[in-house]
């Protein structure tokens, strides 16, 4: 892989999440909202507290996914400290929400101890359609592995920084996961696997409650839209508003009182469910 720039483990915020399109639910049906408050406690803040919290989620190696359960993967490749070996790790998406699951918290999960990345994309597992006959070194496949280069942290970068117009240096990266993977087949795509991930386990749900996220469940889709439609917005004023203070505005007194007000808002929004706790 050569003429590929590298990643040394940028500083991103490690547990991050995305926030899905419509339609997620737990076990039971219901209509599922994880959030976050803006300003409140962050996991990030404690790097101990985020390597535990990233020991709860399954990483395999080149060997362990050609025999992973169906589902969606974030991947990477990788390297270690002093070392110019490339290796490969993925994670199981196990949620639309990807908290824990990024490639970000790929690259420093404990079980990776990832120094370099020089690409990472998704893949997605299924079940292969059967094969009437196989060359006899051949086993029958019972698996088929589909793979992207989506990655807003590291793929999208190198292909920014050298103008990869002709996707000349992307291709190095393709080439690299299909040697590991020969079966396996590239998707040139810009829709995410993860869209495909509708249901969340609720041991998972807890998991992200306990670690501070905000999680609210909903019988009916109108009323998750006009909860999760009010939180993001309010969300947004606080941290909009936040900034302006700090920024030393010349309307300071009027950004403090908006601010103020933007945090009783989801206090009065957040309440009813905290009361219930």
């Amino acid at each position: 892989m050569e003429n590929i720039p590298v990643f040394d483990k940028i500083k991103y915020p490690i547990i991050r999440f995305r926030i899905p399109q419509n339609n997620v639910k737990n076990e039971e049906g219901k209509y599922v909202f994880v959030g976050k408050v803006y300003g409140l406690t962050n996991i990030n803040d404690d790097i101990s507290k985020v390597l535990d919290f990233l020991e709860n989620f399954t990483v395999l190696n080149q060997e362990e996914l050609l025999t992973a359960d169906d589902g969606v993967y974030n991947w990477i490749l990788y390297s270690e400290k002093d070392s110019k070996d490339i290796k490969f790790a993925a994670i199981h998406i196990q949620s639309p929400f990807e908290i824990g699951t990024t490639h970000q918290s790929l690259a420093y999960n404990k079980k990776v101890n990832a120094s370099l990345i020089y690409g990472a994309g998704e893949l997605k597992i299924e079940e292969a359609a059967p094969l009437d006959a196989a060359p006899l070194e051949a086993a029958p496949l019972d698996k088929k592995v589909t793979f992207n280069v989506l990655s807003g942290t590291y793929t999208y970068n190198i292909q920014s920084i050298t103008f990869d117009f002709d996707r000349i240096v992307t291709r190095q990266i393709i080439d690299k996961f299909i040697e590991l993977f020969p079966e396996s087949t590239y998707q040139d795509c810009r829709d995410s696997y993860v869209h495909s991930i509708k249901t969340v386990s609720n041991k998972l749900l807890e998991l992200y409650k306990k670690n501070g996220f905000i999680l609210r469940l909903f019988d009916e889709y109108n009323d998750w839209a006009k909860f999760s439609n009010q939180f993001w917005n309010i969300d947004f004023r606080i941290e909009y508003f936040k900034k302006k203070i700090d920024d030393k505005n010349e309307n300071q007194n009027i950004m403090q009182t908006l601010y103020m007000e933007s945090i009783e808002s989801m206090i009065n929004l957040l309440e009813p469910e905290l009361l219930k706790s």
